[in-house]
């Protein structure tokens, strides 16, 4: 026991060394660590003793992560390997899953980088065990904790994203997958980079691209349709929220991903939807995208007849029309799972009908609308002023007093809605709330704009950007030797890289300062 406590307890070293360690010492360090753990016993994890001997006890998960999580993984898979059913202890409230929990809130994130197999094997198996006692809704949180412990951006995409939002669908925790769904998603995993201490999983990354990689056991294997299924599952849960505009944005990245000349079942399901969404967005069927393949396109829209003539039927505002339309299709609306989506065509044909008043009137007397409507003069009052509140309405409703030289006025005041031009004026909104809306626009663009540069800069340092480079430069040093004054043929070649550095082809290092993007950040100065 001595002997296995000097191994487990051999790493991290002490916080006052731990601080002075480079990049490339702790990284030596911890591989050592993990070598040593290899060479004992297969069994040791395994062990099950109780009190003061118990290893799960002794370690301190947020400290000693590494060999905690092993001890973890074995206790677990020693219980249930020949089970069959879910022992009580890693059930909820139970012993182990109490320590799974305390594990994922608490373990070192640096630390778990480098057993990123095993961390996404347990986030796995929290995932089984909920599923198999059909309580998927108490895996939600933990394993949302899991993932942003790893990755606190949740910026690059892996297996455990779209694990997650599955979960949530099968509780309708839409809110909760809502919480993942509005982080951007700006990159996948790669193949990791060797290179200096930057390279390093310890290292101080400003994008987990750097260290989630295809090497790092953090994701499963990926393949195109579990991208497609993540942003339909995604487009769901928008659309559940009623946050339309989040939905189109969703389906689009369906539909404009590459493709060879093929469309499948899910591209198709995001058009139908798409095309949906867009007329309750704008009333209208959405503009064709323009980054499509073509031939597969036209197979979605062929297979998509009856929701293109819907969708126009809608635009027209022929009410009878829409109506007799959706009954006739409606077989078809169950069958796709697009019924939702259909009663709120119907809904919201009304909100478009009011709004396309502006177009022909500045102002005009609820009691109009309302005999337009079939509705009494109070229900299309509140109805109107729900649809300005939601920022749908630009107008305001005024109570205007009677005429004092009609003979059939009554003495109560009529209102009148006053349309507002949006092309002269936006909806109001208070000083504070411009503030607050223009400091988020620049957040969202500050945080693109650093996803831009490591992107560039990545793309900058790998072998295939590197090699077309070499290509480029000797053929424009050919070039120069064959023409007039082309000396110099014998000095380095500059190479520039994606983000607008030069380096020099054959010396030792490149420049991957990458400065040209400081001057965007600086625009953002005065608003921060």
């Amino acid at each position: 026991m001595a002997e296995l406590a000097a191994t487990l307890f051999s790493f991290p070293p002490d916080e006052s060394n731990l601080e002075q360690l480079s990049p490339k010492q702790y990284d030596d360090q911890i591989h050592n660590y993990l070598g040593a753990l290899a060479k004992l016993p297969k069994n040791w994890a395994k062990s099950t003793t109780s009190g003061s001997d118990d290893l799960l006890e002794i370690l301190n998960p947020a400290v000693n992560s590494i060999p905690y999580l092993h001890v973890l993984l074995a206790r677990i898979h020693g219980l249930t390997d020949r089970a069959k059913s879910i022992p009580d202890t890693i059930r909820p409230e139970g012993k182990l899953w109490n320590h799974m929990i305390q594990f994922i809130n608490v373990c070192d994130p640096i630390q778990i980088r480098y057993v990123g197999g095993p961390y996404r094997e347990l986030i796995e198996v929290l995932d089984g065990i909920v599923r198999a006692l059909d309580t998927p809704g108490l895996g939600v949180e933990p394993i949302r904790i899991a993932m942003m412990r790893m990755d606190p951006t949740l910026g690059t995409f892996t297996s455990n994203h779209l694990l997650y939002l599955r979960l949530c669908h099968e509780v309708q925790a839409h809110r909760e997958a809502v919480a993942v769904l509005d982080n951007y998603i700006y990159s996948f995993p790669k193949e990791r980079i060797n290179g200096g201490e930057l390279t390093l999983p310890c290292a101080d990354h400003l994008t987990s691209n750097g260290y989630i990689t295809s090497q790092s056991g953090i994701s499963d294997k990926l393949e195109p349709g579990h991208v497609h299924e993540y942003f339909m599952l995604g487009a769901n849960s928008y659309l559940a929220l009623r946050q339309y505009s989040d939905a189109q944005l969703y389906l689009e990245h369906i539909l404009t991903a590459p493709t060879q000349n093929v469309a499948d079942g899910l591209m198709a399901e995001a058009y139908r939807k798409w095309l949906l969404v867009g007329c309750l967005i704008d009333g209208v069927p959405p503009p064709a995208l323009k980054t499509t393949n073509v031939n597969a396109f036209k197979t979605i829209r062929a297979a998509s007849k009856a929701y293109e003539t819907i969708a126009d039927v809608f635009s027209s505002g022929d009410a009878t029309k829409l109506s007799a339309e959706i009954h006739a299709g409606w077989e078809t609306w169950e069958n796709d799972g697009n019924t939702g989506l259909i009663r709120k065509l119907e809904t919201h044909l009304n909100r478009f009908f009011v709004k396309n008043l502006q177009k022909t009137y500045a102002a005009i007397p609820v009691s109009t609308v309302a005999k337009w409507m079939n509705q009494s003069t109070s229900a299309t009052t509140t109805y109107i002023q729900t649809l300005i509140d939601d920022c749908f309405l630009n107008a305001t409703i005024e109570q205007t007093p009677p005429s004092t030289t009609s003979p059939t006025t009554t003495n109560t005041d009529y209102p009148i809605v006053r349309f507002r031009s949006e092309l002269s004026s936006g909806f109001t909104k208070s000083e504070e709330q411009q503030r607050k809306d223009l400091l988020q626009q620049a957040r969202r663009t500050q945080q693109l704009a650093e996803h831009v540069k490591q992107a560039s800069q990545r793309l900058g340092l790998s072998k295939e950007f590197v090699e077309l480079e070499k290509r480029k430069a000797k053929s424009k040093e050919g070039e120069g030797q064959q023409g007039p004054g082309a000396g110099g043929a014998g000095g380095a070649v500059g190479v520039t890289a994606p983000g607008g550095s030069t380096g020099l082809v054959g010396a030792e290092t490149m420049d991957t300062s990458w400065e040209v993007y400081d001057q965007d950040e600086d625009m953002m100065g005065d608003i921060a």
